[in-house]
C-alpha cells in the first residue's frame, strides 16, 4: 500500500525557511520555487518537494540513495524519478495543506482544503449515483463528500495520467464514502485499483488511488478462501 506524508506548508511561507529548504528538493523544483513571487504557492510547492524526497528515502530504507532525487516529467506530464523506476509517486497540495504518496505500483493522490461550491463540477463530472447522494445531504456534510468525492476523481486522473479526458462521470466512487476505501477494476487493462479516503484536517479532504499489485490481489484471495 501506498505511504502517506502529509503537513502544513505554514513554516515555508517565511522567506528564511523557504531559502533553507531549496538544498532539500529536485532542481526542477527549486529553479520553479526561486521564480516564484506567490509567498504561498512557494511554500506549497516546496513543502511538497520536501515530503517527496523524504518519503523516497522512507521507501527505499536501507537501500535509500544519499543525495537529493532528481525529477523529471514523462509524455503525459506526469513527476517520476528518472533514475528510481520502482519508486511511483505522486503529490497534491491545497490551502495550507501539502500530500505526497509514495508506492511500489503507479498511484495518485489529491488534497482540497473546502472552498465555495461551484455546482457545475458535480454536474459535469460525476456519476448519476453521486449525485442522487449529495442531493440527500446539506451544510458540512454535503462539503464533506462533494469534496472526498472530487479528491478520488482528481487522485485516479493523476493514477491514470489522462487529464480530464477520462470519463469521470461514468466512475461512481459513492462506496468509497461507505466504508472509506474500496476496490474497482474499471481500468484500461481491468486490473485492480484501490480508492481511499485519507485523515485530513478540519476543512480538509483527501484520497489517494494506487494500482493493486498481483502479489496482493493473490495474499486477498488467499485469504478469502481460508
Amino acid at each position: 500500500m501506498a505511504e502517506i506524508y502529509m503537513a502544513n506548508t505554514g513554516l515555508l511561507k517565511d522567506d528564511k525557511n523557504a531559502r533553507e529548504a531549496l538544498d532539500g528538493v529536485d532542481e526542477a523544483r527549486r529553479h520553479d520555487a526561486t521564480r516564484m513571487a506567490d509567498k504561498n504557492k512557494r511554500a506549497q510547492s516546496l513543502t511538497a518537494g520536501l515530503l517527496l524526497q523524504h518519503g523516497a528515502r522512507e521507501h527505499l530504507g536501507e537501500n535509500a540513495p544519499a543525495g537529493v532525487y532528481k525529477v523529471e516529467k514523462d509524455e503525459k506530464g506526469r513527476p517520476y524519478f528518472p533514475d528510481l523506476p520502482d519508486v511511483h509517486f505522486s503529490l497534491a497540495h491545497s490551502g495550507d495543506m501539502a500530500v505526497c504518496a509514495v508506492s511500489d505500483a503507479p498511484v495518485g493522490v489529491d488534497i482540497q482544503q473546502w472552498r465555495e461550491l461551484k455546482t457545475d463540477i458535480a454536474e459535469r463530472f460525476f456519476h448519476p449515483a453521486e449525485k442522487e447522494h449529495l442531493r440527500h445531504l446539506g451544510g458540512d456534510e454535503y462539503k464533506k463528500d462533494f469534496y472526498a468525492l472530487w479528491c478520488l476523481k482528481e487522485s485516479y486522473i493523476k493514477y491514470t495520467g489522462n487529464g480530464l479526458s477520462e470519463a469521470l462521470d461514468e466512475l461512481d466512487f459513492t462506496s468509497v464514502l461507505e466504508g472509506g476505501f474500496a476496490v474497482f477494476e474499471f481500468t484500461e487493462d481491468n486490473s485492480r485499483i484501490r480508492a481511499e479516503l485519507l485523515e485530513a484536517p478540519e476543512g480538509y479532504s483527501a484520497a489517494v488511488i494506487e494500482l493493486i499489485m498481483p502479489d496482493e490481489i493473490a495474499a486477498a484471495e488467499a485469504a478469502e478462501e481460508t
